[in-house]
């Protein structure tokens, strides 16, 4: 069965959890972006700073800061290939990603379900050390 991204983004905390108890990393945060809101509650939202395409987690290491877009892992189809289709980049996180690469101290990335947000993370702290 299929995760969904909040399944997989729920695995990605509990490793950040045990990394920052290991000290591996400093600390990291969610960006609490999704979910139904009421019309009030959505423009006092944004008079805050919220704003759309936002990354879903951020991971602060020693020496960089990484904004993680999580996306559901790609499906196997029948050819073999693999099929993003249902976990498209909106333009306004591709615009998000893009802005934070400006940045010396900052790093995006895309992690395609648990195992793909790993991978990011753990090649993040090879570089950390």
């Amino acid at each position: 069965m299929n995760k969904t991204e909040r399944q997989e983004q729920i695995l990605v905390v509990g490793y950040l959890k045990r990394l920052e108890t290991q000290g591996m990393i400093i600390t990291y945060f969610s960006v609490p972006n999704g979910g139904t809101r009421n019309k009030l509650e959505a423009i006092n939202l944004k008079r805050e700073g919220v704003r759309a395409g936002v990354s879903d987690l951020v991971i602060i290491f020693k020496d960089k800061v990484l904004f993680l877009e999580m996306k559901v892992a790609p499906k196997v189809l029948k050819s073999g290939k693999l099929s993003y289709s249902n976990s498209k980049v909106s333009d306004n996180q591709t615009l998000f990603l893009d802005k934070v690469s400006e940045s010396y101290v900052c790093v995006s990335a895309i992690g395609y379900g648990w195992y793909g947000a790993k991978e990011i993370i753990d090649k993040q702290i090879k570089k950390d050390k």
